[in-house]
């Protein structure tokens, strides 16, 4: 997923953090169009009706690009389909755009009807009458916005949530996405960009999981050919999803065979017992070693995932999530933080692995991760969440490129309250651009150093002080309010520099940090503010200051606003800290 990095000389490290940036912010990769599925146009009309102001949910509908679609999203409640929120057409790239109105909590999508370019024959087919494609997210909070994708690994998740005891709870669907997404590796179903094969040279600005995800949606097409599905490849879709239903794709789902009857023009039979498995590995690389595979992918880039479906035995337990045991647990904070999914992927040689597991945010952005037996160094990425920015008081949603990262030295099933937040994301980034990349010596000696650097005592289980509620700095110690009033102080300074949406200011601090300097230089380049949260402008650069006096000043700002400050700190606590900061010269050590 990233170089490794060998001691780099300054002027190459911004080129050599390059790759080992798509490990910790996979979707940072948004607005390149050229070699990836997505182009930056709007979507179809948004149909939410009238008084639906509240929160925008976009996205994108793929088995290739499906343009026409008719999409719909519904409430859950009581672990089913509840009432309708609002409807959307794709375009001609497949994506949508509808409003939410108030409504919170978990969201299924609907998929009906439209086009697409179906990738093994280049023909265009219509999804065919009985076929949807479905997603089912978490969480969404009123005024947040979420861009999805909607596919037929998000179906298969869907229709897995739905049969589980329960339904559609939240729980559930976030064990059902992961369980989809360990499956084929790809760790966040709901996120990651699926590589149009089908474009030229997609391969090359492409994630692995970007390539698990496209190569896994053609090989579905290229087994419907193999089938004799002639008229729309969409019925293995339907087909996909019945068997993964009971959650092994067995071609069963229960007791009863998956029938092919009527689907893509099939005159009968059943689904068989290894097309979710072995087959769907050899129609993976039969595709791959098609003239239609455009991408440059080779073989070798999908070997790994053809041998993993060659050798599974279709047990969807205990590739992603499966097993309920050895839990890990914690808390995301950027301000109060809810929605979103929280990942815990491995780390081995340095490098940033497979995925372990996934779960939502909670209300209070909450989380509890089953390990299953795994130890070892460890990272956490959290995505797509909303926050309450401290500074202004409003809620946020993060922007798609934009990531909270925690590295562990060490992680172990029964580990609790560990703490995801900019710190931590800074200091995994640092971790993964040292000698060795992500070893657990270097996330350690990285958690240590920025812990210092804002004197805010252990990064991973120091509970960062909320400064918006009243009266939380009379039970907090010095390292808890250093930590909160720091996390305040990036949501400051990025009110102060026109950030509409906080959650860029650390993706610039995480790059920032990234060579253990606090001086706008990755190495030797500046950084760019330009697209930033919002931010606008011809290529502004990142200040020298920002992470020295520019968060002292910003500090020294929050603390003196009791609108926002709440916690009853006040500047003679935190003086030391914003003299630390004003005086620093950067260097993380």
């Amino acid at each position: 997923m990233r170089n490794d990095l060998k001691s780099p000389p300054p002027e190459f490290l911004p080129a050599a953090l390059g790759a080992v940036r798509r490990a910790s912010r996979p979707l940072a990769l948004l607005a390149i169009g050229a070699g990836l599925l997505l182009a930056a146009c709007g979507g179809g009309g948004d149909t939410g009706g009238p008084g639906t102001s509240g929160a925008t949910l976009s996205g994108t509908v793929v088995k290739g690009p499906v343009g026409g679609a008719a999409v719909t999203a519904f409430a859950v409640a009581n672990g089913t389909k509840a009432a309708q929120l609002g409807t959307a057409a794709t375009d001609a790239q497949g994506r949508f755009t509808m409003t939410l109105g108030s409504h919170t909590g978990p969201v299924m999508i609907e998929a009906i009807g439209g086009t697409y370019t179906d990738e093994a024959t280049g023909a265009t087919m219509t999804m065919q009458a009985g076929s949807v494609m479905t997603a089912v997210m978490p969480a969404v909070d009123a005024g947040a916005a979420a861009d999805v994708q909607v596919t037929p690994l998000t179906s298969m998740a869907q229709a897995r949530a739905q049969s589980m005891p329960g339904g559609m709870t939240a729980a559930n669907v976030g064990t059902a996405n992961s369980e989809l997404g360990g499956y084929f590796s790809v760790g966040d179903l709901l996120h990651t960009m699926p590589m149009n094969p089908l474009v030229q040279g997609s391969g090359a600005a492409a994630t692995q999981e970007m390539k698990n995800y496209g190569m896994t949606i053609a090989a579905m097409s290229q087994y419907a050919a193999m089938i004799g599905m002639t008229t729309s490849s969409s019925g293995v879709v339907t087909a996909m999803m019945r068997d993964a239903s009971d959650g092994v794709m067995n071609g069963m789902s229960g007791s009863t065979a998956v029938s092919m009857s009527g689907m893509g023009g099939m005159m009968g039979g059943s689904l068989a017992p290894s097309a979710g498995t072995a087959d769907l590995a050899d129609a993976m690389s039969r595709f791959v070693s098609s003239g239609m595979n455009r991408s440059g992918v080779a073989l070798a880039d999908m070997q790994a995932l053809m041998d993993r479906l060659r050798l599974s035995d279709g047990q969807l337990s205990g590739t992603g999530t499966g097993t309920t045991s050895g839990m890990l647990t914690g808390r995301a904070f950027m301000g109060t933080m809810s929605g979103g999914t929280i990942g815990a992927f491995a780390v081995q040689n340095g490098q940033v692995g497979a995925m372990i597991a996934s779960a939502a945010l909670d209300s209070t952005g909450s989380f509890s991760l089953p390990l299953g037996s795994y130890t070892g160094p460890m990272m956490l990425r959290v995505s797509g969440a909303s926050y309450a920015d401290e500074a202004t008081g409003s809620r946020m949603t993060m922007l798609p490129r934009d990531v909270l990262t925690a590295g562990i030295p060490a992680a172990a099933a029964g580990m609790s309250d560990i703490q995801v937040t900019p710190l931590t994301s800074m200091a995994e980034l640092r971790a993964q651009a040292m000698t060795g990349g992500s070893s657990a010596e270097n996330i350690a000696a990285a958690n240590s150093a920025v812990a210092t650097y804002f004197s805010c005592g252990d990064l991973l289980t120091t509970a960062p002080m909320d400064p918006s509620a009243v009266g939380s700095g009379s039970s907090a110690d010095a390292n808890s309010r250093n930590y909160g009033m720091s996390i305040a102080a990036m949501s400051q300074y990025a009110q102060m520099i026109g950030m509409t949406t906080s959650s860029g200011i650390v993706t610039v601090m995480m790059d920032d940090a990234s060579d253990g300097v606090m001086n706008g230089m990755m190495g030797t380049t500046p950084i760019s503010m330009t697209g930033m949260g919002g931010m606008m402008g011809g290529g502004g650069m990142m200040q020298p200051t920002v992470g020295t006096s520019g968060l002292a000043t910003a500090m020294t700002t929050f603390v003196g606003d009791t609108s926002v400050n709440r916690s009853g700190v006040t500047m003679a606590d935190m003086q030391p800290l914003v003299d630390q900061l004003a005086r620093s010269n950067g260097v993380i050590q």
